[in-house]
């Protein structure tokens, strides 16, 4: 992955996203379409994420899984 994870501003692929989270893309797109993470798209095809996109996603979905 690559080396500037934490930068601000950085865009993420779907797969650097995946891999931030230690998922599969597979599991990544299905949250995506289920409308459960925010995303960014271009040219109406290019999905990014941003560090607060994901970093919210974690906060709100992941954390209240761990504690149920």
């Amino acid at each position: 992955m690559n080396e500037t994870i934490n930068e601000k501003g950085k865009l993420f692929t779907e797969k650097e996203a995946a891999e931030y989270f230690n998922w599969s893309v597979f599991t990544m797109r299905q949250i995506r379409k289920s409308g459960l993470i925010q995303h960014l798209v271009f040219n109406n095809k290019t999905v990014r994420y941003t560090l607060e996109q994901l970093e919210k996603y974690k906060n709100e979905h992941l954390i209240k899984e761990m504690n149920a």
